[in-house]
């Protein structure tokens, strides 16, 4: 006989099957075995006729053809599902009032506050959420093709980013800084950034691109060359026509992406994340995004130090979550030879900043009011050059003649400092702005003595020649006589 305490948990079918084994095996009667078993004499028949009509199958308990289902007529469900996906949010008692109305003329329109909840739980999640709101459809819900570079410098993406965190500017003011940062999408290895409170613009896009390409002199920071794409959003500087002739030049395609369509960027905007919440969190002037500003704890210049410092001492070095390797051994560990420019002048020619062209006097040339020379300017006095020169460092700038580089012309004021163009012109406006506060103090203080004038008669000061109404005028005519 079969023993019931062995019945099979997991199949109902089973357990339906062990109550009659003994009647349907060893011959038991059914009046004995539901007698043994404790249950109804009718109940094993019924077990009995239904094994020997379809076996085992026909011992499964029948699933409902609507299980699930709301149990309400196909107007109703219709009418109740279009309210729920004209407003999500509708309350249950809203719809509910709204089909007592409309059941007054017709009384199929009827359903309880629990036939209502059926409804809206039979709907598909991302039916209800895209209802709601398309761009949360695309960003939680939308299918992603997610690209995998095959090594590196194939692409690299690109954008801007006001850092969570308020510095002081040179004027003593407190502002957002802006990151641009250009990382490789196969390594993660950030080839190059841009970090200061300039907006997003071209320029700031080619100075990064200038560090990015060329060699580092830090042996832990390698990653160079020319990518072979370059993947950015469609923002107008990354359009513009400066970006067009860069990309032309350097030869690598620029690739944008699909419009409103954040999820492209994942990988840059995951190191901006990355940036804010291992970084600037724990640096003075820390604001996250939508809270009251603080006050900053640093200049943009020390943000500047500590950033670099980060950037190739520990990003560079540490195990990225998706890659299991650290950018630096990632990027370096693949057997390859980046492209790289002919050389650091050409790159400088195409990337670096342009002022307007200036003569070659023959003490050298003038710019920021500034003198830079070169033993290189001789032969080229009275001759209009062009001068290039990075933002971050004026100590020393590029000379090019018609298009051809000449040489490096350094400032013997400069020697040794490497300013950035925003240090000196804060120096340059506070040394202008002491000289007129000494020229308007002294200025007031001789204009008191008003006894130091010369004094004038009063007798002196001839009246004003007032006529009066009765004057006649002057006789020219014979008539007037």
């Amino acid at each position: 006989m079969t023993d019931v305490s062995s019945m099979e948990d997991e199949d109902p079918a089973l357990e339906q099957y062990a109550l009659i084994a003994p009647c349907i095996e060893d011959g038991v009667s059914q009046k004995a075995r539901a007698a043994e078993v404790g249950i109804n004499r009718k109940t094993i028949g019924r077990l009995v006729e239904k094994f020997r009509s379809g076996g085992i199958e026909a011992l499964r308990r029948k699933t409902r053809a609507d299980k699930g289902q709301p149990r309400v007529s196909e107007n109703t469900f219709k009418f109740i599902k279009g309210k729920l996906l004209t407003n999500p949010t509708l309350s249950f008692a809203t719809i509910k009032r709204q089909l007592n109305r409309l059941s007054v003329h017709t009384a199929e329109f009827t359903a309880s506050y629990q036939q209502i909840r059926r409804v809206k739980q039979s709907l598909s999640e991302h039916l209800l959420v895209l209802a709601r709101s398309e761009k949360e459809f695309e960003e939680t819900c939308e299918l992603l093709i997610r690209h995998e570079a095959a090594f590196p410098n194939e692409m690299w993406q690109c954008d801007h980013k006001f850092l969570d965190i308020f510095v002081w500017d040179s004027s003593g003011k407190a502002v957002k800084p802006v990151l641009t940062a250009i990382i490789d999408d196969y390594s993660r290895a950030i080839m190059g950034y841009y970090l200061d409170i300039d907006p997003p613009s071209a320029q700031r896009t080619a100075i990064a691109l200038r560090q990015a390409i060329w060699r580092k002199e830090n042996p832990k920071w390698l990653a160079c060359g020319i990518p072979d794409t370059f993947y950015t959003d469609r923002g107008t500087d990354f359009r513009s026509n400066r970006i067009k002739q860069i990309a032309a030049e350097l030869g690598f395609k620029r690739r944008k992406r699909r419009s409103k369509k954040p999820q492209g960027g994942g990988k840059i905007e995951r190191f901006f994340e990355t940036v804010n919440q291992l970084l600037m969190s724990e640096l003075p002037g820390y604001t996250p995004e939508d809270s009251p500003a603080a006050t900053p704890g640093m200049t943009i210049q020390q943000l500047q130090s500590t950033f670099d410092e980060w950037v190739i001492s520990e990003y560079m070095h540490k195990v990225h979550s998706d890659t299991k390797e650290t950018p630096f051994a990632r990027w370096s560990g693949h057997h390859q030879h980046p492209r790289l420019a002919p050389s650091l002048e050409s790159l400088d020619a195409l990337l670096m900043t342009v002022p307007d062209e200036r003569i070659v006097q023959q003490d050298g040339v003038r710019i920021f009011n500034l003198l830079y020379y070169a033993t290189e300017f001789c032969g080229f006095t009275t001759k209009r050059v062009t001068a290039r020169y990075d933002p971050r460092d004026i100590s020393e700038v590029l000379i090019y003649f018609e298009n051809n580089f000449v040489c490096r012309a350094s400032c013997a004021e400069l020697a040794g400092k490497k300013p950035a163009l925003k240090e000196f012109m804060k120096a340059r406006g506070a040394y202008k702005k002491e000289l007129k506060k000494d020229i308007n103090s002294h200025v007031k203080f001789a204009a008191s003595f008003t006894d130091a004038q010369r004094k004038i008669a009063e007798s002196a000061i001839a009246a004003p020649n007032v006529l009066s109404k009765s004057h006649t005028t002057l006789r020219r005519y014979q008539v007037d006589e």
